[in-house]
């Protein structure tokens, strides 16, 4: 089966499922483009945490768009003292709202970058630990797989999740990046592919010969690829899969969007007792900020009265 090359379209901030030959093989493309640099905070990060960053709230609007329910998942990765990384958090629902935050060591980070100008997940973590965790919401129990941190990616603890956790041979390519535009600005970009074998057919000859073909295609992909702002999605698939023939569904937007708000905190610190509260107050007010969105609230004592 052959598919006919679409025309350009681009695709930035959005995630389609995908289906590969008769549905043998399916997945999921993701272009991420001005909501990866808001995620990222721009500066925020020093460029080899950006990075694994990225990769983590890839992996997490990959797999939460294929959830069949109302929820989030979220991506950590654990360091320890030999890395610099000591904490990475990726969350993303459902409906496409991404956020994250990393903690790091800058001295440590230094002296790894020093040794090798481009480390990999490993190294900036020290090994470590991976989970994913799904929540569905509504009160419902969370489920949570964990793995180390033995592969040079992140996505090669995501492959390895999937394979431990829900049995599914599972491929994941992902690629992070900054864009150099006019007037020196840099944006960050992000581009993932993740393709998996369905159960169903696993023990048909031809479903194997699919699933073959499908993860040696998928690793002659190119990170200039997966970055390219001219590359749409459907271009991209057909390039890879033409000959077994690609299918793409209407993609779903995907966005920089934090969960925390002012309310909602207020309402946290009022179930403080009095003395406690009273300890938070600095200089006459209590300052919290969010570590995902990096937002600053600011509260007087007027607020704990309304």
């Amino acid at each position: 089966m052959t598919t006919k090359a679409p025309p350009a379209k681009l695709m930035d901030d959005q995630i389609s499922a995908v289906q590969i030959g008769d549905g043998e093989v399916r997945g999921r493309i993701l272009r991420l483009g001005s909501s990866l640099d808001q995620v990222l905070g721009a500066n925020r990060y020093p460029d080899a945490v950006a990075t694994l960053l990225g990769e983590a709230v890839m992996i997490s609007a990959l797999v939460a768009s294929s959830l069949k329910f109302k929820g989030r998942l979220l991506v950590q990765a654990h360091g320890r003292n030999e890395g610099a990384v000591s904490l990475l958090a990726a969350e993303c629902t459902t409906n496409g709202h991404m956020r994250a935050y990393a903690r790091f060591d800058e001295s440590s980070l230094e002296r790894i970058i020093a040794e090798n100008p481009r480390p990999d997940a490993k190294t900036l973590t020290g090994g470590g630990s991976f989970a994913m965790t799904i929540d569905p919401g509504s009160g419902k129990d969370r489920y949570q797989g964990i793995s180390a941190i033995e592969g040079a990616s992140l996505a090669a603890c995501a492959e390895h999740f999937f394979k431990q956790s829900e049995q599914i041979p599972t491929r994941i390519k992902l690629a992070v990046g900054r864009l150099h535009l006019p007037g020196a600005v840099q944006e960050w970009r992000g581009g993932g592919i993740l393709i998996q074998r369905m159960a169903e057919d696993a023990t048909r000859g031809d479903a194997n010969e699919a699933w073959d073909m499908s993860k040696a295609l998928l690793a002659t992909l190119k990170d200039e690829e997966l970055l390219d702002p001219d590359l749409g999605s459907e271009h991209l698939l057909y390039r890879l899969f033409h000959e077994q023939g690609v299918r793409m569904d209407i993609p779903m937007d995907v966005l920089a969007k934090c969960s925390c708000s002012r309310k909602r905190l207020l309402s946290s610190i009022k179930t403080f007792a009095a003395d406690q509260r009273e300890e938070m107050f600095k200089d006459g007010k209590i300052t919290a900020s969010c570590e995902f969105c990096a937002t600053d609230y600011v509260f007087i004592p007027q607020d704990l009265t309304d």
